[in-house]
């Protein structure tokens, strides 16, 4: 009986109603499953026979409107009574349930006390939906951050089961740790806890224990206390970005060179922009690097192909280092129109991006008027790469090795959302006479707003698997 009635409190669908009758009455008891999956108990109903037969009402005619009035008619909801006394008025009272309730299961039970066995099972219920730790983490496509679950019980996680996340914590002020069930991306269907956790700046792993339904524990912080504030002021709290300065970050700005000059000293004048920008109010010198590539067009229609390299002027160098090497580049002639070796910048990177530390927020800023050769050719006439560079495939292995992030400043508009600056805009795409350069700083994580600080627990992204994303934040 203890096994079958603790599988029926894990499994009811709406509600579960436990009707005990025994020599002194009938007490009607009803299990349900709260917001959070949180399963708990109430006693409904309390009757001793001699009250019901008091009015002059029979016990069978009591008990029939007593459960007509309490006792859901959706044979969905199973209804078990738990009989330990057998007399006229238990029988009475078994008729009446059956005759409302014909699925009614009777069970014949000694020396149980229903109210107290129902608290014991209760308390030992599986959890119904899932809990997830919120965190928040950057998006790839513009490093702005969004909030989502990660997952530390599944529905069926049993009192006493614990669960490890790793997770970084940005502010000196520690940070809060908030477990819910989600509906979706902004608002949890409820939350189970929030409590703000006084931890130090830095990755931590935390150990969870599911101490029963609606309670999870995290044993090893000392000074963890609730947190009242609304949800709804912590999350608009949040910062559009992380901190900068919490990770090294390194910034590739790639120039073409081809043109007049004019327009080559439009495009380096916005790479010092965004270089000077960055050393005077973003990253700590310390942690910015900036790698510095020229290039220019591919020469077509002589007897060998060209294998003419793009120009690494400086590569992981200081602000004042990058600057200097920007001075170092000279304007170009075309020689092809509607292309450039941008494909080959994009191969050389890949190439020296491959040693570098994974901690590294990675940034490529190209700014220039021709758009990459294609690996083949195509419908458009433009002539294929030398060396058969495919830029998309470049630009997506390095998206997903190095969470690269890319923008571009644009002599011209591109006419179509086919072109391919719209890829390599991805985080941002200006044209060169309308530059916000904060703005680019920002979409290419390399800025954040002033006084902006992360209360929730931040994870890489490549920390979220697939099937971790519970919700997000846009």
């Amino acid at each position: 009986m203890r096994g079958d009635l603790a599988d029926l409190i894990a499994s009811f669908r709406e509600r579960l109603v436990i009707v005990e009758i025994d020599a002194a009455g009938t007490r009607i008891f009803e299990v349900r499953v709260d917001e959070v999956g949180t399963t708990y108990h109430t006693r409904r109903a309390a009757a001793k026979w001699s009250t019901l037969t008091a009015a002059g009402d029979d016990v069978h005619d009591a008990v029939h409107r007593i459960a007509r009035d309490l006792i859901s008619a959706d044979e969905g909801d199973p209804v078990v009574v738990l009989r330990s006394a057998d007399g006229q008025e238990q029988q009475a009272a078994v008729r009446a349930l059956r005759q409302s309730h014909p699925s009614a299961q009777v069970v014949e039970v000694s020396g149980v006390k229903v109210g107290e066995l129902l608290r014991e099972l209760v308390a030992g219920a599986p959890l119904r939906q899932a809990y997830d730790l919120i965190v928040a983490r950057e998006r790839a496509d513009d490093g702005r951050l969004e909030l989502v679950g990660r997952r530390l019980f599944g529905p069926g996680a049993k009192p006493g089961e614990d669960a490890q996340v790793a997770v970084t914590c940005t502010a000196a002020g520690g940070m809060l740790l908030a477990i819910s069930a989600w509906a979706g991306p902004l608002q949890p269907s409820e939350l189970v806890s929030v409590d703000h956790a006084p931890l130090s700046p830095g990755r931590h792993l935390l150990r969870a224990v599911l101490e029963r339904p609606g309670v999870v524990r995290f044993p090893g912080i000392p000074g963890l206390r609730p947190d009242t504030r609304a949800w709804a002021d912590v999350v608009a709290t949040l910062p559009p970005q992380l901190q900068s300065a919490s990770r090294p970050a390194h910034l590739v700005c790639a120039i073409e060179t081809s043109g007049t000059a004019k327009e080559f000293e439009a495009r380096c004048h916005w790479a010092g922009y965004v270089i000077d920008l960055l050393a005077e109010r973003g990253l700590d010198l310390q942690q910015l690097q900036v790698s510095v590539v020229g290039y220019g067009t591919h020469v077509f229609g002589t007897r060998h192909a060209d294998r003419t390299r793009p120009n690494l002027a400086v590569w992981s160098a200081s602000a004042a280092q990058a600057r200097a090497a920007l001075e170092s580049l000279q304007p170009t002639t075309p020689t092809y129109p509607n292309a450039a070796q941008l494909e080959d910048v994009l191969a050389e990177v890949s190439t020296r991006l491959l040693p570098q530390p994974s901690n590294t927020r990675t940034a490529l800023l190209t700014i220039g008027a021709r758009p990459p050769h294609p690996p083949r050719s195509g419908l458009d006439r433009v002539p294929p790469c030398p060396a058969r560079y495919d830029w998309l495939a470049l630009l997506r292995e390095m998206e997903q090795r190095h969470e690269l992030r890319s923008a571009v400043i644009c002599d011209s508009a591109p006419a179509a959302p086919s072109s391919p600056w719209h890829r390599l805009g991805s985080a941002a795409l200006f044209q060169v006479d309308a530059v916000n350069a904060e703005e680019l700083a920002l979409r290419l994580g390399l800025m954040t707003a002033p006084g902006a600080a992360l209360s929730l627990p931040f994870v890489s992204q490549s920390f979220v698997s697939q099937n971790e994303d519970i919700g997000g934040r846009h």
